[in-house]
């Protein structure tokens, strides 16, 4: 436990760290007001002229990870397609990876809010901050680069709940190859049968050997195995990952699968619009209604209307159309279509944070020093990517962990618990303080087994109301006794030989809301996951396969019209979510070109 600060030592911790703050803020305007007078070099679709009553082929209802990859097919088999957009373009810092920092709560952000639940961490109140993409690439224009995939159980468990053999991972394998150029040439030489050589999205990785052999010799120490790749044959371990970066350019489909078809006249994008609601005759889908300069659009669709709106916008865009329970139905006076669970088995990972400090170095208190060295083509730190099991000999993890490795005296500790992660300031002010002139890892912990549900419900039959979403975090109690067990696991590495040396310490664990426990007791803990709870950008399970969709991922009862996003997945999965959905793109397009009969 961390011994409490002298108030001369966070007086002179805080001062040091705001100034970091504040030069650290100049340096980034300054590079933000560079990139707006460079010209874009990045062109998307431009905006379609849109036509009440036009038709196509095929709507795609959001341009998202899923949406883009999914018109990129369809147009390439001659069909014509609308993508329907609620956001606009990305943004040229967007596309920069090192300023990835930037964009939560921007226009390019849903920065959707949690309905009150206690809960809820205590970064901003009593709700959980949601970001979720509003730009034409959705959620891939503000992640953070990381290309994981789920585990292959997750996949083989799709296939024994459907009884259908094409959602194995063996099967699902070629769709992640098929979305992916891995230009690592240790990585494409070594694990060549996991890896796509020719796909749209470029794969890297940002190699900090020197930087981070400690802290991987300490987690070794402890039972942590080193691995070059976790999508490979290994899935447990700690690795250096793979990123979906290339030539320094953050690789979202909206930019890798459009820009070669963005001027095809087959392609017809609209961006800035949201639809309102799916048009059902005899629970076939026939049009959308879509806003667009406050005037309402009707698109009729001649094969299929795709939902790709992601596991918020989906549910909700459904329930507006008529597809949901009764009970959610008449509360917003909308006559039922079709009786669905619609929006109620949410699942968004609850995901604590952890820091610890480790190196020590002689603070140098000039300003120059805490200007951090930006580099918009580079992630700014080094990151290890933990797929980590509870029983060490077990082959499948419990939780999943992000290690930023922080040099010391820079302010991105300030910076990613703030503006990524949503704490308060105060709670990361206070963090930043307790690691001055020490390096530091920020541990981001997902907990991959949690069973708690929550749900998602319009609010209004206005599109523009947020819909209303519950996390549900904690609502199973054993969500709470494993985010205890993940910690405690994490932080064992304090007991390794080479952090002893190094004299690290796990700090800002000396929160008020918990002053009441046992210093490093188990009650104390499950106070601070509590008061430390956030969204880990997973989310999932809102139109579920198998309660909402079928296996071709057509919601049942209902004809011409499918959903393809993340809340298709009926459980969580163990692996960052947009590996995942890019390989659900695919196979969705190739549902639905089967489905045409035009499957190459």
């Amino acid at each position: 436990m961390h011994a409490p600060l002298a108030d001369w030592e966070v007086e002179r911790g805080q001062f040091r760290v705001k100034m970091a703050a504040l030069s650290s803020a100049v340096a980034l305007l300054l590079v933000s007001v560079g990139l707006s007078v460079i010209e874009a070099a990045f062109d998307f679709p431009p905006q379609a002229e849109l036509t009440d009553n036009a038709s196509y082929d095929y709507i795609i209802v959001g341009g998202g990870t899923c949406g883009c990859v999914i018109a990129r097919r369809l147009v390439d088999s001659n069909y014509t397609v609308l993508v329907l957009e609620s956001g606009g373009d990305p943004s040229d810092i967007s596309m920069r990876p090192g300023l990835f920092y930037l964009l939560p709560g921007t226009k390019l952000d849903y920065d959707y809010k949690s309905t009150f639940d206690e809960y809820a961490a205590s970064a901003q109140g009593n709700y959980t901050r949601l970001t979720a993409g509003n730009v034409l690439g959705g959620s891939s224009v503000l992640n953070h680069h990381l290309s994981i995939r789920p585990v292959p159980r997750d996949f083989d468990y799709i296939a024994s709940i459907t009884g259908d053999a094409s959602w194995t991972y063996e099967n699902m394998l070629p769709y992640f190859k098929k979305t992916e150029t891995v230009m690592d040439e240790e990585i494409a030489s070594t694990y060549a049968e996991y890896h796509g050589d020719s796909g749209p999205l470029g794969i890297t990785r940002q190699l900090h050997d020197d930087d981070v052999a400690y802290y991987l010799k300490a987690l070794a120490e402890v039972g942590n195995p080193t691995v070059e790749d976790l999508n490979g044959p290994v899935n447990v371990g700690y690795m250096q990952p793979l990123l979906n970066i290339d030539d320094g350019v953050r690789q979202t489909p909206a930019y890798v699968y459009l820009k070669d078809i963005k001027d095809n006249p087959n392609l017809h994008v609209s961006k800035n619009t949201k639809v309102s609601k799916i048009n059902f005759e005899d629970r076939t889908a026939v049009s959308v209604e879509a806003i667009y300069k406050d005037n309402t659009y009707t698109f009729r669709a001649n094969k299929e209307i795709i939902l790709s709106a992601g596991a918020f916008n989906t549910p909700q865009i459904l329930q507006l159309s008529g597809v949901g329970s009764k009970e959610v139905l008449d509360s917003l006076g909308i006559e039922q279509v079709q009786n669905l669970p619609v929006g109620d088995e949410l699942r968004i990972l609850p995901t604590v944070v952890v820091v610890q400090k480790t190196k020590k170095h002689v603070f140098v208190p000039s300003i120059p020093s805490l200007v951090p060295a930006i580099i918009p083509s580079r992630i700014p730190f080094p990151v290890l990517l933990g797929n980590t099991p509870l029983n060490k000999s077990e082959d499948f993890p419990d939780y999943q962990s992000y290690n930023l490795m922080l040099p010391h005296d820079t302010p991105y500790l300030l910076l990613a618990c703030t503006a990524v992660y949503g704490y308060s300031f105060d709670t990361c002010l206070r963090w930043q303080t307790q690691v001055v002139s020490r390096d530091a890892v920020y541990s981001v912990v997902v907990n991959l087994n949690a069973v708690s549900t929550g749900t998602v419900r319009a609010k209004t039959t206005d599109i523009n109301d947020a819909p209303l979403i519950e996390t549900g975090f904690y609502s199973e109690n054993e969500d709470l006794e494993g985010a205890v067990d993940n910690l405690l696991d994490l932080l064992s590495v304090q007991d390794s030989a080479t952090l002893k040396d190094l004299g690290a310490a796990v700090v800002g664990v000396d929160l008020p809301e918990c002053a009441d426990k046992e210093a490093g007791s188990r009650e104390f803990w499950k106070c601070y996951v509590l008061h430390r709870t956030i969204s880990g950008f997973y989310y999932a399970g809102s139109c579920a396969i198998q309660s909402v969709v079928d296996s071709e991922l057509k919601p049942a009862g209902l004809y011409n019209v499918r959903v393809a996003d993340a809340s298709v997945f009926p459980q969580v999965m163990h692996g960052a979510l947009n590996a995942a959905v890019l390989a659900l793109g695919e196979r969705a397009a190739d549902l639905i070109l089967q489905d045409a009969g035009n499957l190459n």
